[in-house]
C-alpha cells in the first residue's frame, strides 16, 4: 500500500520514522557525556572526508579512509566504560525497581545528615534497576536492617569499613566496605577526592542513586548519572531521594542535571576520603 502510488510507500515512512528513533535514543545514550564531543569531532571528519571524496582529492580522501579504518577499533578502546554503560542501560529492566521503604528511607537521610554533621565521610549507594552485586562482591557481605545508628557505626572514624560503600538493596544494607570505580581524574570534578568521584564513577556505569557526605566540609550530596549534585540539607535531601526512589522525575528536572557542579574552593586534589571508595 503506498501513500503516494509510485514515489513513498508506507515501508518508506516506517523505514524513516525507525532510523530517526534509533539515532535519537542513540543521543539520548551519549548526551552529558565526553562522547558527545567526540561525536561532533566524527562528523566533522565525515564530512571533509565527503567533501575530499566530490572534490575528488584522492590523497586526501585515501589517508582519511585509512585513519577512520583504524580510528574506529580506537574509539572501541577508548571509550569502553561509556560503551559499557550505553549497552547497560539498553539492556536495563524496564519494571520499577523495589526501593527502600518510606522509613528504610528516613532512616538513610538522618544517618547521613547526623555524620554530615559530624564530618565524617559516608558513601552510600541505593540499588534500583541495575544489580550492584558485582561491587558488593568487593566488600563484606552483611544482609541487615536499615537504622541510623548502625549507619553511624559502618562508618566511624578508624571503624574497619569506614574507607568503603555501603550497598543498599530495598530496605536492607547488603555490604559495607565496597570498592566503587573511579571516575577519571582529569574530568569537570578532578579536584574533588576519593569518595566523591566514587560517586560520580558508580552513577555513571549504573542507574544507583549514590549518597556522599564529605568529611572536610560537612556536606551531603547525591550522585545520579555520572553528575554531582549541590549541597543540600536534611530537608531537600529527603525531598531529593523521595522523588528519585518514588516519583521518578525527568533526569533535566533536578538540580544537578541542568549544570555541573563547579569544584569546591580551596581543595587539594585527592584531600577527599581514603582508599578506593
Amino acid at each position: 500500500m503506498s501513500l503516494i502510488p509510485g514515489s513513498v510507500s508506507l515501508r518508506d515512512v516506517l523505514d524513516v520514522l525507525l532510523v530517526a528513533f534509533l539515532v535519537y535514543q542513540g543521543y539520548l545514550l551519549v548526551v552529558g557525556t565526553r562522547a558527545v564531543n567526540v561525536l561532533r569531532g566524527i562528523v566533522v571528519f565525515a564530512a571533509v572526508w565527503a567533501a575530499a571524496e566530490l572534490l575528488g582529492l584522492t590523497t586526501l580522501s585515501y589517508l582519511l579512509g585509512r585513519a577512520g579504518t583504524v580510528g574506529l577499533f580506537a574509539l572501541v578502546v577508548l571509550f569502553q566504560p561509556e560503551l559499557r554503560a550505553a549497552l547497560e542501560r539498553v539492556g536495563r529492566p524496564r519494571g520499577r525497581e523495589t526501593g527502600p521503604s518510606g522509613a528504610a528511607l528516613q532512616d538513610l537521610a538522618r544517618a547521613l545528615e547526623r555524620l554530615a554533621e559530624r564530618k565524617t565521610g559516608a558513601l552510600i549507594a541505593i540499588e534500583r534497576r541495575t544489580p550492584l552485586g558485582e561491587y558488593a562482591a568487593t566488600g563484606v557481605q552483611i544482609d541487615a536492617v536499615i537504622s541510623v545508628p548502625f549507619l553511624e557505626a559502618l562508618f566511624a572514624r578508624n571503624a574497619p569499613l569506614h574507607d568503603g560503600g555501603v550497598i543498599v538493596q530495598g530496605s536492607r544494607v547488603v555490604a559495607a566496605g565496597c570498592l566503587f570505580p573511579l571516575q577519571p581524574g582529569d574530568g569537570t570534578y578532578r579536584r574533588y577526592g576519593t569518595r566523591h568521584r566514587a560517586a560520580i564513577g558508580l552513577s555513571e556505569v549504573t542507574d544507583a542513586v549514590v549518597l556522599v557526605a564529605s568529611e572536610e566540609r560537612g556536606s551531603m550530596r547525591v550522585a545520579l548519572a555520572g553528575r554531582l549534585g549541590p549541597d543540600l540539607n536534611g530537608t531537600e535531601l529527603r525531598e531529593q531521594l523521595r522523588a528519585l526512589l518514588y516519583d521518578r522525575p525527568v533526569l533535566g528536572d533536578l538540580p544537578f542535571a541542568r549544570r555541573a557542579e563547579a569544584p569546591e574552593p580551596g581543595r587539594a586534589p585527592g584531600s577527599e576520603g581514603g582508599g578506593s571508595a
